[in-house]
C-alpha cells in the first residue's frame, strides 16, 4: 500500500512560485507546510520531512535530506545553495536513552532536541555536510564539504571541519555587487 503522505501533488504545496523545477524523485512528506519562492531548483533524490520556507534563487542539489518533523522549520534565504548529499536535521537525539524512532510517542523517546534551521542569503553548504537543530547560517556564511555545524556560523565567513571552525572571511562587497548587477540585468 502506497503512503499518500510521501508522494505528493505540487498543488498540495502551501506556496509555489514561478520558474520552479522540482525533480521527479523528490519526496516531500508534508507539502502543505512547504513554501517555495521564484526561481528555485530542488534536484532529484531529495527528501524533505519538515516545514520549509524557500526564498528566491535557491538551489538544493541531489540527495539532500531536510528532516525534523512538522514542528520545525528550515528557512532558506535568497541565493543560497546546498551541494549534493547535505543533511539538515532540525531534530536530533543524543542516543543515550529512550526509543530512537519517530514511530513512538514523545513519552517513550530520549533526549530529543528540535529546533529551526536558518540558512541566510548567499549561504553555501558543501557536499556531505550536516547542520544540526537550532543552527543559523547568517547571511553569506559558507560551510565546506564534509563539515558539521552544531552552532551558528557568523555572516560572510567560511567554515569547515568537524565541528566547523572559522577559516576566513568571504568577499561580502563583491558578492552583493554581483547580486545588484544580476538584478539590474533582469530589468533589461
Amino acid at each position: 500500500m502506497l503512503n499518500e503522505n510521501i508522494f505528493f501533488d505540487l498543488k498540495r504545496l502551501k506556496k509555489i512560485g514561478k520558474n520552479v523545477i522540482i525533480g521527479k524523485t523528490v519526496r516531500i512528506r508534508y507539502p502543505e507546510l512547504v513554501e517555495i519562492g521564484d526561481n528555485v531548483i530542488i534536484d532529484d533524490f531529495t527528501y524533505i520531512s519538515t516545514a520549509m520556507k524557500i526564498d528566491d534563487y535557491v538551489h538544493i542539489a541531489s540527495g539532500a535530506k531536510i528532516i525534523g518533523g512538522q514542528n520545525c522549520t528550515v528557512h532558506f534565504g535568497s541565493f543560497s545553495t546546498l551541494a549534493p548529499q547535505v543533511v539538515l536535521s532540525a531534530g536530533s537525539d543524543d542516543y543515550m536513552s529512550g526509543i530512537a524512532t519517530p514511530l513512538v510517542g514523545n513519552e517513550f523517546k530520549g533526549n530529543v532536541e528540535y529546533g529551526d534551521i536558518k540558512i541566510g542569503r548567499h549561504c553555501i553548504v558543501g557536499s556531505g555536510s550536516v547542520i544540526l537543530p537550532k543552527v543559523t547560517l547568517h547571511d553569506g556564511a559558507s560551510l565546506g564539504a564534509l563539515s558539521l555545524a552544531k552552532s551558528d556560523l557568523a555572516a560572510w565567513t567560511l567554515y569547515a571541519g568537524i565541528p566547523a571552525q572559522e577559516l576566513k572571511k568571504r568577499n561580502q562587497a563583491e558578492i552583493l555587487q554581483l547580486e545588484k548587477k544580476f538584478k539590474e540585468s533582469l530589468l533589461k
